[in-house]
């Protein structure tokens, strides 16, 4: 018996050491029937309850959920959005589905799943709702490129283990314990055998057609790999360089074609992992650059202090936004507004202009219109992104004894609440074509002529630019011509508020008193660990480190209940990372403190699934790299004394 659920209750079975044999029912009724059998059936391995009562009244043990289904809608890619035909199988479960997702279509009924497929394939129905993981294989095994699949939000079916009356419940409990201890990935693992198929069942024009997308992700990738390698080896030949890449695009490919999800996973991996190693430098940076401030430094020095401060700020967002990819895909990048003084902003942002400008012959002109208005509604983070990113390609593209003029000046409309912020920044640089101007503002658009292909980066800077211009409501236009120079025009509306700036609050330490809460630091890196002990003993807390996860474990574990009143966990950690740690210390049946202890994840991991997982594992709080005190002390504040 394949599939799915079979081979996944054959890890489970084997984990625990159970016997087993498969009782395979031909039609709907005959599975029916054997559930009913006590006499022959002991338990079903893929139950889909409506609820845990239904499963109470039949007297049956369940399992934790092992596999939720989601949907998808099968269709040919010229699909139009009417659904006049469904295709269906005469079942009472897949009819409901029908009428639900299909009001008033009509039917048309087939013997198997892949009849269905067929009829969609061939234009007698125009669509079929099938599981989404049955969708992957027939659309992936579907050569002609013809069929394609939208996975749907709702509804979603979770699939448990049921162990009829006639046996112990207790096998519930050890099944789904033996679920606990497989790999997360798991069901995905398995799902790719049944999914994805070999390069050697495809012909090349085949893969290219039906993976578009994951073909582009290898020319993207491979273009990087090949440019990291001529920078380590630049005594290669050109022909050299071009046989090996070739021979590692062939090999990535044949891999890719082979487990279609691989692309996707991997950019995941690699997003994550360079995230957390570029944050926990950060961290260091930005928590020392705190530190020093507080050491009452000169003026001068300050003034270092804050343009370091300001930098790291402007740098952390950059890796916000270029490395969590997904999300500017998405279009899920966050704008928040608040009241702020726009003159701060554009200083902030011509400070990091003139660092660019460091060993650089090129002349700076400002032409400044200072706006005398109240606060604005911004967000200053945004804003400043739009100015840099704009001036940095400035600086990027204008050779040595050129120019760069940024001007700025307020218009204030006619009594409605706002004014429109004005920039034009010039330069007269290498310049873009006609052509190119057009693009200009697309995602990973780059000229492909002349010096301009000298900078390799990824092209998301425009594209983030135009992103955040749209969100605020403004405009943004580009004129160039080739060998003269570039200008930026934005217009941006800004409401006016009576509302003060959001400002550091320079007296929040002393407005808090931690004066003899113990923390239990849980962190292997010297640095970050060194910055948290400062940071958090300078507002009276006594604070012990482990050096990874399972000595924060022996800690706990050997200091009388009571000792902590709050743990910071970091995750990636050596031994024992940070969401172990924190199940052990959950699961200590003789220290009922660890069940309630307050323990907050403070890692380099930032993305949404890693917060999720913070929770799964027991945390009770996700804070991200690089650490603010503020946000440190708020956190443990409110978790241990309430506030």
């Amino acid at each position: 018996m394949k599939g799915i659920i079979p081979d996944y209750f054959r890890k489970i079975a084997d984990y625990a050491g159970i016997s087993y044999e498969f009782l395979t029912p031909v039609t709907r009724d005959e599975y029916i029937a054997y559930q009913k059998n006590k006499e022959t059936t002991d338990m079903s391995i893929d139950a889909r309850l409506e609820t845990d009562n239904y499963a109470e009244t039949n007297k049956w043990g369940i399992t934790a959920p092992f596999i939720t289904m989601q949907l998808a809608r099968v269709t040919r890619r010229d699909f139009d959005g009417k659904i006049n035909v469904v295709t269906t199988v005469d079942q009472t479960a897949s009819n409901s589905i029908e009428d639900a997702m299909a009001p008033g279509a009509e039917k048309l009924m087939c013997s198997t799943r892949q009849e269905m497929m067929e009829a969609v394939r061939k234009g007698k129905a125009d669509a079929a709702f099938v599981y989404y993981y049955m969708a992957q294989a027939f659309v992936n095994s579907d050569t002609t490129g013809t069929l394609t699949y939208t996975l749907l939000e709702q509804p979603t079916y979770t699939y448990r283990m049921v162990i009829s009356s006639t046996e112990n419940h207790a096998l519930a409990g050890i099944l789904t314990k033996a679920m606990y201890a497989m790999p997360q990935n798991l069901v995905e693992d398995i799902a790719a055998r049944y999914t994805t198929y070999k390069a050697a069942d495809l012909t090349f024009v085949d893969w290219i057609r039906l993976h578009p997308v994951v073909t582009v992700w290898v020319l993207l990738i491979f273009g990087w790999l090949l440019t990291t390698m001529a920078v380590i080896a630049m005594r290669l030949s050109a022909r050299k360089k071009a046989q090996k890449a070739v021979q590692e695009t062939a090999e990535e490919m044949a891999e890719l074609a082979e487990h279609a999800q691989a692309a996707n996973k991997a950019k995941t991996a690699f997003l994550s992992h360079m995230s957390h190693d570029m944050r926990t430098p950060m961290n260091a940076i930005m928590g020392f650059t705190g530190i020093a401030m507080k050491k009452n430094p000169s003026d001068e020095v300050k003034n270092c202090l804050e343009k370091i401060d300001e930098s790291s700020e402007y740098l952390l967002s950059l890796i916000n936004d270029v490395l969590d990819l997904t999300r500017v895909e998405s279009g899920k990048v966050k704008y928040n507004p608040v009241p702020a003084d726009l003159k701060s902003i554009t200083d902030s942002a011509l400070d990091i202009t003139k660092g660019f400008l460091t060993n650089r012959d090129i002349s700076f002109k400002i032409q400044r219109e200072e706006a005398k208005i109240p606060n604005v509604l911004v967000d200053p983070v945004r804003l400043r992104d739009v100015l840099v990113n704009i001036l940095s390609n400035a600086v990027k593209f204008t050779p040595d004894g050129g120019a760069i003029t940024f001007e700025t000046r307020c218009q204030e409309k006619g009594g409605d609440g706002y004014i429109n912020m004005h920039y034009r920044i010039s330069d007269t640089g290498i310049g873009m074509s006609e052509e190119f101007t057009k693009e200009v503002f697309e995602e990973f658009a780059q000229e492909d002529s002349d010096v301009r292909t000298q900078y390799h980066g990824v092209g998301l800077g425009m594209a983030i630019v135009k992103k955040y211009v749209d969100m605020m409501g403004g405009t943004i236009s580009v004129q160039s011509k080739k060998h003269e120079g570039t200008t930026f025009t934005v217009d941006i509306p800004l409401e006016i508020t009576d509302k003060e700036c959001n400002k550091s609050d320079t007296g929040f330490s002393e407005k808090v008193n931690l004066t003899g809460v113990n923390v239990l630091i849980a962190e292997d890196n010297e640095l970050n660990a060194e910055i948290a002990a400062v940071q958090l003993e300078e507002f009276g807390m006594n604070v012990e480190r482990a050096v990874d996860g399972k000595n924060a474990v022996e800690i706990f574990r050997n200091h009388p209940e009571g000792t902590f009143d709050v743990i910071l966990m970091d995750i990636m950690m050596p031994e024992m990372n940070g969401y172990e740690a924190t199940k052990a210390i959950r699961a200590m049946n003789d220290r009922p403190d660890g069940k309630n202890i307050p323990i907050i994840a403070m890692t380099a991991n930032s993305f949404a699934e890693d917060v999720q997982a913070s929770l799964d594992a027991g945390m009770n709080a996700h804070l991200s790299k690089p650490i603010v005190i503020e946000e440190v002390i708020k956190t443990i504040l409110r978790y241990v004394h309430n506030d």
